[in-house]
């Protein structure tokens, strides 16, 4: 039989318990199930299986699906990094400061990697169309793809036409092989029970196994299998449907739609330079006044200076949300700039544009630096929290994008894949961190 029947065969029986994996470990799991504790009696450091293994379980069908039904079947590189960020932030959600977080994180890293290993990004690879690379997976590919489940299971019906048999193959017998199983399966217990009378170690091993596997069935309600059933057969048809269409798929669509957006960017960009210089002037010159009346007082933090009459606690958290907040208007700003704002036939913007980023970025990052000081200040008098460390990690990756934009703006390169990719990569790292200090506290 022709290899890629095989995986398509295989990729499509696989989708089932596919989706009831994700029904019974992401939708239906108590606390506690599937969960160990490495920790050894050093704090507490849970880890839930159910995640990691979903996500295995999905890699693995995407696989099958993509490599029986894509006549380029070699894998991407930048594919590896976003498999093995669907497996660590499934890991880190049992540990990291948000498993909300850390799940929606496996959602988007899950349906990002299917675009990437089958090479149909609107951009072509990891960039400013990640948003619209999303909606394509999550929405167009995933529901467009809904009734593939069913029609693909015409791999079933595929015979090889290619080798003419001097004689007809022998008929093969459903009967024979259901007795051949019940047969091996019957000697292999009778084999089992041997060796456990000789050995006591193998006949109490296999009494913990027996017993064990006595108390699940015990417990197992009926109506909840049944429940699940029903719900995973959705659930069901979008993971296929995803993962199918988008491997049948030649990237034709991605091509015109990124066109598309391309002329509607191009048709936004009527303000002229002018305009676009006092705005962003407007700002730079209202933080520079900003810092001039309040950077002594925002500074303290790195020293420990606490004005008289102010307590540690609200001047460690006075200011310090308003500073991410400002950060991100900045953020906004430069893309209005992007675009709004006229550029030459390169897409270059012209020097006084180029300074006046470059500075409202530069403002960003001192942004960011006192930021990190008041909540650096605030974690070494009160200690970890989840949301102490998701404010670090949010307020570094704001500064590294207002860092990433000046090279941008300053090398008329875009650099929004590696600001992509420290975002992911850092979210990881502070997960891990935060799993590190939980154990310790």
């Amino acid at each position: 039989m022709d290899k890629k029947v095989i995986l398509q065969r295989l990729g499509i029986i696989l989708a089932f318990p596919l989706a009831y994996a994700y029904v019974r470990l992401l939708l239906f799991t108590s606390y506690g199930e599937f969960m160990v504790d490495p920790s050894q009696g050093a704090g507490h450091f849970l880890i839930s299986f159910s995640y990691p293994v979903f996500a295995l379980l999905f890699i693995l069908v995407n696989e099958l699906v993509r490599r029986g039904r894509r006549e380029d079947a070699a894998l991407p590189k930048e594919a590896w990094f976003w498999y093995a960020m669907t497996f660590l932030t499934g890991l880190t959600a049992s540990f990291g400061p948000s498993e909300a977080l850390s799940v929606f994180a496996m959602h988007l890293c899950a349906v990002y990697s299917v675009l990437v290993s089958n090479r149909i990004l609107l951009g072509g690879k990891t960039s400013g169309y990640i948003i619209a690379d999303l909606i394509d997976g999550f929405h167009v590919k995933a529901f467009a793809g809904f009734p593939n489940f069913v029609v693909d299971w015409k791999c079933f019906g595929k015979k090889r036409t290619d080798i003419i048999e001097a004689e007809p193959a022998p008929r093969k017998s459903r009967f024979g092989v259901v007795l051949f199983i019940i047969s091996m399966f019957v000697l292999l217990i009778i084999s089992v029970s041997l060796m456990a009378s000789i050995d006591e170690d193998i006949a109490n091993f296999f009494d913990d196994v027996f017993t064990g596997l006595e108390e699940y069935l015990s417990n197992i309600r009926i109506e909840e299998f049944v429940y699940r059933f029903i719900v995973a057969i959705p659930v069901c048809f979008y993971l296929y449907g995803l993962i199918s269409r988008t491997s049948k798929s030649d990237g034709s669509r991605e091509k015109r739609v990124a066109s598309w957006l391309n002329r509607i960017r191009g048709k936004g960009k009527t303000t002229s330079a002018t305009i676009v210089y006092i705005a962003a002037g407007v700002f730079v010159a209202l933080y520079m006044l900003f810092f001039i009346k309040r950077l002594a007082y925002m500074l303290g933090g790195f020293v420990g200076n606490v004005p008289e009459g102010t307590l540690v606690a609200y001047y460690a958290r006075d200011g310090f949300f308003e500073l991410v907040g400002i950060m991100a208007v900045n953020m906004c700003v430069y893309l209005a700039i992007i675009l709004f704002g006229n550029t030459d036939s390169e897409g270059k913007f012209a020097l006084p544009a180029r300074i006046l980023v470059t500075l409202l970025m530069a403002e960003s990052i001192i942004f960011a630096i006192v930021a990190m000081s008041k909540l650096g200040l605030y974690y070494s008098i009160y200690g970890y929290t989840p949301k102490r460390i998701l404010a670090m990690w949010g307020t570094l990756t704001l500064g590294f994008a207002s860092f990433m934009t000046i090279l941008t703006v300053n090398r008329s390169k875009p650099h929004i894949r590696a600001g992509i990719l420290f975002t992911a990569l850092s979210y990881v790292a502070i997960c891990v961190l935060s799993g590190v200090l939980e154990s310790i506290s």
